[in-house]
């Protein structure tokens, strides 16, 4: 017996069900293989940890925001690479004053706020509720960052946090506009 006649037989589990668990597992998965590929990268060029903190900071807002998503594994692994590597490397690139850092921060609190949630097609269209609480998330989470980057040592570890929080806002303005070109 195959895993679905399992979890029909004992579970009672409808085909609706199953497909739901199947598409959660087929994501982790997918996310976890993503993020171990692109960390073995930023391992060997001895960047893990601003990796690390990029990274866990685009999880905690991609989670209640969303954003760009993709069809396939290998675009969707291509712009994640392209957005982490930003995320690592441009705090070296393009220096930023802390003034300038927390008034954009600021402003990608209300963007997050305003646009958030941006859901793959492939799920169901949040409740009102939802949103609501996506908002409050995600805005409560770059301005807890804001605080943080206030009252902190600046460091590569602020900046990286910032940089993510601002590619994180533009790519949400961007998945939000192509959102609705598709739905028009």
């Amino acid at each position: 017996m195959n895993v679905s006649g399992y979890l029909k037989t004992t579970f009672g589990y409808t085909d609706f069900q199953i497909g739901q668990i199947r598409y959660t597992v087929m994501s982790i998965l997918s996310e976890v293989s993503k993020l171990m590929i692109i960390g073995g990268f930023f391992l060997l060029a001895d960047r893990f940890l601003v990796f690390l903190t990029a990274a866990l900071l685009l999880c905690l807002l991609r989670t209640c925001t969303g954003g760009l998503h993709f069809k396939h594994y290998i675009s969707c692994f291509l712009v994640s690479f392209c957005i982490l590597s930003a995320c690592v490397f441009l705090p070296a690139w393009v220096p930023v004053n802390r003034n300038l850092m927390l008034i954009l921060s600021g402003g990608c609190a209300l963007c997050n706020y305003r646009l958030a949630p941006v859901v793959s097609s492939y799920r169901p269209t949040p409740s009102e509720a939802l949103v609501r609480k996506s908002r409050r998330q995600s805005a409560g989470i770059i301005l807890f960052y804001t605080v943080l980057a206030l009252f902190l040592p600046f460091n590569q570890y602020i900046v990286t946090g910032f940089w993510t929080i601002l590619l994180h806002s533009i790519q949400l303005a961007a998945a939000k506009i192509w959102k609705r070109r598709d739905t028009a």
